[in-house]
């Protein structure tokens, strides 16, 4: 496969894990499920090591809705990225911090999902995986470096 090729196989991926997280996360705004994304996690909180308790009982679930507000419209924001290809290195490396974050307080198959998609989104990060075949193509060269986290401030085909 030449360098000017898109890998299809990443491609496809960024794709469906894009449209997967839309469906995922708008399905659970419209259906009023907001706050209860927080809600849900005080017993994994209860159980987790004295920083993580602390962050959670004094902080986070202190605030359920804006931290289930952002976490929600951070999944549906990155999936909309991550399904256009646009920003697909900085959507990916921050839904992977999204989905570790899930998997600390998730148990059984919804920690295993998390870190799947931590995982999934990572490498999606890696690859840049719209660079080629999606919004990237037009945005990498045209935005600063710090906002599309490319080696060199003029964007390119750098770190592919």
């Amino acid at each position: 496969m030449s360098d000017s090729q898109p890998n299809w196989g990443m491609v496809l991926l960024r794709i469906l894990i894009g449209f997967v997280l839309i469906a995922e996360a708008w399905s659970r705004i419209q259906g009023g499920e907001i706050e209860n994304l927080v809600l849900d996690t005080r017993e994994a909180y209860a159980a987790a090591p004295d920083s993580v308790r602390n962050l959670g009982e004094r902080v986070i679930l202190q605030h359920p809705w804006f931290f289930s507000a952002l976490a929600l419209y951070g999944a549906l924001l990155g999936g909309v990225l991550l399904f256009l290809g646009a920003l697909t290195r900085p959507a990916g490396f921050l839904l992977t911090l999204l989905f570790l974050n899930a998997a600390v307080v998730s148990q059984g198959h919804t920690r295993l999902f998390a870190l799947v998609m931590a995982g999934v989104c990572f490498a999606l990060g890696l690859s840049r995986a719209g660079l080629r075949s999606g919004a990237d193509v037009f945005l990498d060269s045209r935005l600063p470096g710090w906002l599309t986290w490319t080696r060199n401030s003029g964007g390119g085909s750098a770190g592919d």
